[in-house]
């Protein structure tokens, strides 16, 4: 069972802890609800746990001196983003404040010198 621990500790599946014993999926589960009173999955659940926080904890060490490490860290615990926000404006109003057929006239005027109307492009 001390073996079981640490291969769910290592996020094994059933499969490769069953096969790592040379036994079926049905057998583990079998064996765990007879030693431990529970099935498989209640008892890989448990265990994982110690699993994820070696992981975290390597993770962490890991962050002081590896800069990519760090950037994945500040990302996914601390909510950091790449973004950078541009205000683009034309003639002194913003395109946010724009409907689409005047961003559209902006953009078929700059592909053609000057201002499109439709029939002008066609």
């Amino acid at each position: 069972m001390q073996e079981v621990e640490k291969l769910c500790g290592l996020q094994c599946t059933a499969q490769e802890i069953a096969d790592w014993f040379h036994v079926s999926v049905d057998t583990l589960d079998r064996r765990m609800r007879e030693e431990r009173h529970v099935g498989f999955a209640e008892f890989f659940a448990t265990y994982r746990t110690s699993g994820k926080i070696a992981l975290r904890r390597t993770m962490f060490r890991l962050a002081e001196s590896n800069a990519a490490m760090c950037i994945f860290l500040a990302k996914n615990h601390l909510g950091m983003v790449d973004k950078i926000e541009t205000d683009i404006t034309t003639k002194g109003q913003s395109l946010n404040d724009l409907t689409d057929a005047e961003l559209v006239g902006i953009i078929q005027g700059g592909r053609s010198g000057g201002t499109a109307t439709p029939a002008q492009s066609a």
